[in-house]
């Protein structure tokens, strides 16, 4: 397995500048005065967004504009294009979704998001108006990051087409059918695909190098059913580095206490050595997880970002590369790519055979961007 020191150099780079095209530059938020003001209490919103963009060294954060009035939205709206719509519940002027349904008819090409404070306003609303106007809806609980989740994973479900076909980005996909539960679990997936595909880029590149290659991050795509995953799974299935997924949503028309477990076992028969995830609060669902085989993080854990971490470095492939023999005792490691070289000449075939059986040597070289290389080592 030899590495290539002028990869970063190489043509492969050159796609990196085509990646991650759109981007949401206007963001239009519409609520009440005293909603706006909850929300500005622990600081001015638009520099908590910059904040979290620059903490995670992202690109330019986009503009917030506030509307306090059904009115005054439809304004704003006319007066430039907005990318995106946030609205909350307690409207002057008409209810949410009266004011989506009407945005959708003159503004169809913008999404409309809802923010509800709890999952109490969710089913008032809900009972009252469908939701056949909304684009996703999203429980805000004060933290900007919530808000940088809601941004990237529009952006990621807009650009994942060209950035998985030209550059065989990778995907996640989440499965999961409570806005209180992806409300909170986005922005801790985001934080940490970011900060782990930093970590793993080779010292030797440079600034502008590092800044492309944050483009090829992977993708989070949510599916709210089984449906729903199993369409993005077969749309995206060469490029899905793992599947997380709650345990109970509908499948066929009707809520299934074990859809995630049919929805994985599905999967492992397609891609046996595809790493999976079941996020559940239902603990007897742990046991249900080692039968597929697939990892389980309890969702009321009082460490889930830990455990999150955890199962990016040691099942995606964004850690050290472990190497063991097939009893799973560990003989070497190694931090990058040129110690990986230096290692190879001293390993056992044993543990050679075992890691390429297994997959291992492509999906670590794939949560490193160096794609093409791991897709030659593929069985």
């Amino acid at each position: 397995m030899k590495t290539d020191e002028t990869a970063a150099d190489g043509p492969s780079i050159k796609i990196y500048h085509e990646l991650m095209a759109y981007k949401v530059a206007d963001i239009l938020l519409v609520s009440s005065p005293y909603d706006a003001f909850i929300m500005e209490e622990e600081g001015r919103l638009s520099n908590r967004i910059i904040n979290q963009y620059k903490g995670l060294n992202l690109s330019k954060p986009p503009k917030l504009t506030f509307a306090f009035s059904v009115t005054e939205a439809f304004e704003q709206l006319q007066s430039k294009p907005f990318d995106l719509v946030l609205a909350m519940p307690g409207l002057a002027g008409m209810d949410v979704y009266t004011f989506g349904r009407q945005l959708k008819e003159q503004y169809s090409q913008i999404p409309f998001c809802l923010l509800f404070h709890n999952t109490c306003d969710i089913n008032r609303y809900a009972d009252a108006e469908p939701e056949s106007a909304v684009y996703r809806t999203y429980i805000w609980r004060g933290k900007a990051d919530l808000l940088l989740a809601i941004i990237k994973n529009f952006e990621d479900e807009k650009n994942v087409a060209f950035d998985t076909q030209n550059a065989k980005v990778r995907v996640i996909i989440m499965v999961e059918d409570s806005p209180y539960h992806y409300s909170s679990l986005l922005p801790v997936l985001y934080k940490h695909i970011v900060i782990q595909t930093q970590s793993v880029m080779e010292d030797s590149i440079n600034e502008e190098q590092r800044i492309l290659k944050r483009r090829g991050r992977p993708k989070i795509l949510v599916a709210h059913d089984y449906d729903q995953a199993m369409t993005l799974f077969e749309l995206y299935k060469p490029y899905v580095l793992s599947v997380f997924t709650d345990m109970r949503y509908v499948m066929n028309g009707q809520e299934d206490p074990y859809a995630g477990c049919k929805l994985l076992t599905r999967i492992k028969s397609e891609i046996p050595d595809l790493p999976l995830l079941i996020l559940s609060t239902e603990e007897k669902n742990r046991d249900i997880a080692a039968t597929i085989p697939a990892q389980f993080i309890n969702k009321n854990s009082n460490n889930l970002h830990d455990q999150i971490k955890s199962f990016f470095v040691t099942h995606l492939g964004f850690g050290a590369f472990v190497f063991r023999m097939p009893d799973s005792s560990e003989i070497a490691r190694a931090s990058n790519l040129r110690e990986v070289e230096k290692l190879l000449p001293d390993l056992p075939d044993a543990s050679m055979l075992h890691h390429a059986r297994h997959n291992d040597f492509s999906r670590w070289l794939l949560a490193r961007n160096e794609v093409d290389f791991a897709l030659s080592l593929k069985p």
